[in-house]
């Protein structure tokens, strides 16, 4: 879980270039992190999970995406609201929980919405 305020910003100043606008996110650079350590998956609060704009000159809307999905097997979350989750983490100083999000079982599909669930 990747909690950068974006969409308690957007929330609360407006949506405007919430979706498709910059943002805080991922680094392309973390590609090789995020497999030595084998996370099966990352959230965060963002529209697109990676920093935007691109840090590189790359020919790449979302480049993270590309490496990370196909090569890695990452799965990825956007646009989750996280604030009652890091609140609650917060007062119980507790910050790792067991975490349930299963996708529809749709054949073929790349994108599913989902029920998230963390249990403290």
């Amino acid at each position: 879980m990747v909690r950068t305020g974006r969409l308690a910003r957007a929330r609360r100043e407006g949506w405007n270039d919430y979706a498709g606008g910059s943002a805080a996110g991922i680094s392309l650079t973390a590609a090789g992190w995020i497999h030595r350590t084998e996370i099966a998956a990352i959230a965060t609060d963002t529209w697109g999970f990676e920093v935007r704009p691109n840090e590189f000159d790359v020919p790449s809307f979302q480049p993270l995406h590309q490496v990370a999905i196909p090569n890695i097997g990452l799965t990825i979350g956007e646009m989750w609201d996280l604030d009652e989750l890091g609140t609650v983490c917060a007062e119980l100083g507790r910050f790792e929980f067991l975490l349930s999000a299963p996708p529809l079982p749709i054949t073929g599909a790349v994108g599913s919405p989902i029920n998230p669930v963390a249990v403290l």
